[in-house]
């Protein structure tokens, strides 16, 4: 069973780490708390990301507005109504 909230498990951290939204770039993870911290993590320091595949969104659905936006995340869209909205949006300009 996927946690309630993106984990992020490093080479550096012991206990494994919970955001609420963990963005995937080439090179690092941004990993994100609704409290506006911002955690940037080397991809070659990661060991694994766990997630509830409900909550991935892929590039287009991730905006540069969204702290530069991912090639992909998991994002609790619950604690990103700006997010929800723009999901809104691309939704509705689907014919």
């Amino acid at each position: 069973m996927a946690p309630s909230r993106p984990t992020v498990y490093t080479v550096d951290e012991y206990d494994a780490l919970e955001f609420d939204a963990v963005l995937f770039r080439e090179q690092s993870i941004v990993c994100l708390d609704a409290t506006d911290e911002v955690r940037v993590v080397p991809l070659n320091k990661v060991n694994h990301v766990d997630a509830d595949p409900e909550t991935m969104l892929v590039e287009r659905e991730l905006p540069e507005s969204f702290y530069g936006g991912g090639d992909y995340g998991f994002v609790r869209l619950e604690e990103y109504p700006e997010l929800q909205q723009h999901l809104e949006d691309l939704e509705a300009e689907q014919y």
